[in-house]
């Protein structure tokens, strides 16, 4: 947010040209290119990698980043272990199924003591600090049927509040939170929150179709057309200021610790 590419808790050290940086789950690849664009070229030799399974990046892209198509929950082969000072997650929650496997993954690729993951995630659970969101709102019924559906198909979208208790269970130091709140529309005063709020009512008015058409028809039974006029009524709910909602970002942060700090056995 605000133009920043990562963490200010992920410092990479200064005694070498560039940082190895690990995209999963890369999507378009717009954070990769930037990142590469930031720590390539003039700014050293910065190396960035985005795994995704979707070939739907850009032909045309900086010639220290590179593209791959990968199940990032399957085998990471042709990567070396601990080569990576940077691992990235962006927005997976939903399409994962065991959050520990993929955490010890990221563990035994990030370079011992230096290495840090950066997993950033929405909660789309709305919430207001207003009264209450009406239990039967379109708003509230959408999130309850899409959590059920992803639930039963072992991939959840529902924000796993166990994420803390499971990086410290696969061993990793310096954990670290940060919660930012995105209205859901420009209700906010501040001048700041409104266009913060603008842009997540575009892309989040834009993505509900395609976040829900597949759980619902594919886990429930319902048609695109049942799932077209619950998208139109939620649309309105989010778009809605008398509903003053938001979403809560997370950002976690952590650094996979070295031989001689507390470790855990692989």
């Amino acid at each position: 947010m605000g133009g920043v590419l990562h963490s200010r808790n992920t410092k990479f050290t200064k005694n070498y040209d560039g940082p190895r940086i690990l995209d999963l789950g890369t999507g378009t690849g717009i954070w990769a290119i930037d990142m590469a664009d930031k720590y390539g070229s003039n700014n050293g030799t910065g190396e960035v990698l985005g795994l995704d399974l979707a070939k739907i990046q850009p032909a045309t892209i900086p010639d220290n980043l590179q593209f791959w198509q990968r199940d990032i929950e399957s085998p990471w082969f042709g990567l070396e272990t601990e080569s990576w000072d940077m691992i990235h997650i962006r927005m997976l929650s939903g399409g994962i199924v065991s959050w520990p496997a993929l955490y010890q993954k990221v563990w035994r690729y990030l370079k011992p003591q230096v290495g840090r993951f950066e997993q950033v995630d929405i909660d789309f659970t709305p919430r207001t600090d207003f009264g209450e969101i009406p239990h039967d709102s379109a708003l509230a019924t959408w999130m309850r049927l899409l959590f059920d559906a992803t639930h039963r198909n072992r991939r959840p979208l529902a924000y796993n509040a166990e994420t803390r208790t499971m990086l410290q269970n696969q061993g990793f130091l310096d954990i670290q939170e940060e919660v930012i709140q995105i209205p859901l529309n420009p209700w906010p005063d501040d001048p700041r929150e409104k266009d913060v709020a603008r842009w997540y009512n575009l892309a989040l008015t834009q993505g509900l179709e395609a976040m829900t058409l597949g759980p619902l028809c594919r886990m429930s039974g319902w048609t695109k057309d049942d799932v077209t006029r619950l998208i139109t009524e939620v649309r309105r709910d989010v778009c809605s200021r008398k509903i003053r909602a938001y979403n809560n970002l997370h950002i976690w942060t952590a650094r996979r610790p070295g031989a001689s700090e507390v470790t855990i056995p692989l």
